[in-house]
């Protein structure tokens, strides 16, 4: 069972900042008109913090428009590289306010078996008015198109950890692999297609045998932090799932963003990181394909 928690309070942050004891990393996503890279590089940001974009440090499917897709280790290496990251560093993520990427991004890490990351609890908003450093100046951020791909790096990354595929899932509804449960994080509409995908061409509906706990039910009525522990299995159990089974839990949303809230509140609920795993390509691939089964 997990015993300390992923995220890490701003007081506490405060001080490493001082200490110059971490690395920070704004890793601000959004799915509409925000631009969390433009806003990071006009400020204010946390000072000497560097960003990380999930869609750049990603591995791109020329065949199919799957964004963010988890990296190579040979990529994610080289990005670190480029931040100034070692293997034992340790970092910290973070976002601005309303956004809701942060934890893909620490799981990003988590996947390449960075062990040494946290996720800040709180927004830059946040950090600002408990008077943690900031710079306002314009800074550029790095490309991967940057990166010299040709030499090797110094840090040693793992293969993506406990991320699956569309064929593993299609094991699990086609009842081939018993032991896993779905939960889609996705919101109740897009669940049962009630509502439309904010993606256009998708399907609506969901995977056979999948459980729906919609992302935004786990967090505070400020949408901001996790709820209690007691108010998160509540609502797991309420939904059909009991965070203590010996199944493995694959958590999916619509790209494999907010389902990393599932997979972080669980973990936060004392649940063992290694039977978790992320469906990486999540509903804008299941959504897409021909050979998928959907539920309406």
């Amino acid at each position: 069972m997990a015993s300390t928690s992923n995220f890490i309070s701003i007081p506490e942050a405060i001080t490493l900042h001082q200490n110059k004891a971490s690395i920070f990393l704004d890793g601000s996503w959004h799915l509409g008109e925000r631009d969390g890279r433009k806003e990071y590089e006009a400020g204010p940001r946390i000072q000497g913090a560097q960003f990380f974009d999930i869609d750049d440090v990603a591995t791109i499917y020329k065949e199919k428009n799957l964004p963010h897709m988890m990296p190579s280790k040979e990529l994610f290496s080289h990005a670190m590289d480029h931040l100034g990251i070692s293997n034992d560093c340790h970092v910290i993520v973070y976002g601005t306010e309303g956004c809701f990427s942060i934890p893909r991004a620490f799981y990003g890490f988590k996947a390449m078996g960075h062990s040494n990351v946290k996720v800040l609890k709180g927004s830059l908003k946040e950090w600002m008015d408990a008077n943690g450093p900031v710079e306002t100046e314009k800074r550029e951020s790095f490309h991967v198109k940057d990166l010299d791909l040709s030499k090797d790096a110094s840090y040693k990354a793992t293969a993506a950890q406990n991320v699956v595929d569309k064929d593993f899932m299609l094991d699990i509804v086609n009842e081939k692999n018993k032991d896993c449960i779905i939960v889609d994080a996705r919101s109740a509409g897009r669940f049962t297609a009630t509502e439309p995908e904010p993606r256009p061409g998708l399907r609506g509906g969901h995977m056979p045998g999948a459980k729906n706990v919609p992302f935004n039910t786990l967090l505070d009525d400020e949408n901001k932090n996790l709820r209690s522990k007691e108010e998160i299995v509540t609502i797991f159990k309420e939904a059909g799932v009991d965070i203590n089974t010996e199944k493995t839990i694959v958590t999916t949303c619509g790209s494999g963003v907010t389902a990393s809230w599932l997979s972080i509140a669980l973990e936060e609920c004392g649940r063992d990181p290694s039977k978790i795993f992320l469906y990486d390509g999540s509903w804008i691939e299941w959504g897409s394909e021909e050979d998928t089964p959907i539920v309406k």
